[in-house]
């Protein structure tokens, strides 16, 4: 005779629905903290609670990084139905670069990279039987004698990628061997 199988219960846990209004009133409650320049975990527990809340993400990810009270109190009326959340502010045109000194700004990154890389991989104080040390990074600041937006239209040219705060690196080229 054969056995029965256990039937599995369906489901599982179910977050209880989340009270907005009571959410809301908490974030209220810290906004005069937050207007304070002594704020730092309350803004933390500002953005939890707007997530948990299901404010928009990115709007929420913009006014906490920026530390905006006002920022905040728009997202309350969103949540409230009283606002609509604007979109981002859109970013300017980059400027037309001539590509002879886009040319000349690469050369000079390459330049530095290389110079970088080895000033790094061949230290004193290595073993003269050891092979040396890997350079471990990727990304550098690069030469200043270019402005900003002339490193801004090589990536987005794709010649460079931005790793952020003003750092950048060679793109990775899949080899096919």
């Amino acid at each position: 005779m054969a056995k029965k199988k256990k039937k599995k219960k369906q489901g599982g846990y179910v977050p209880p629905p989340v009270d907005v209004d009571a959410v809301i009133a908490e974030i209220e409650a810290l906004l005069p903290v937050l207007e304070t320049p002594e704020a730092g975990p309350e803004w933390g527990q500002v953005q939890k609670l707007l997530v948990k809340a299901k404010a928009d993400t990115g709007a929420v990810a913009r006014a906490v990084i920026s530390r905006q009270p006002d920022a905040i109190r728009t997202l309350i009326l969103v949540l409230r139905g009283e606002a609509e959340l604007e979109a981002p502010p859109v970013e300017e045109p980059l400027p037309e670069i001539p590509d002879e000194e886009l040319r000349s700004a690469m050369k000079a990154y390459r330049k530095r990279l290389k110079l970088i890389k080895l000033d790094h991989e061949s230290k004193l104080g290595r073993s003269p039987l050891s092979g040396g040390k890997d350079a471990g990074f990727e990304s550098i600041l690069p030469p200043e004698q270019w402005a900003p937006e002339v490193w801004k239209v090589l990536a987005a040219k794709g010649e460079l990628e931005s790793t952020g705060q003003g750092f950048y690196k060679l793109p990775d080229v899949p080899r096919s061997f």
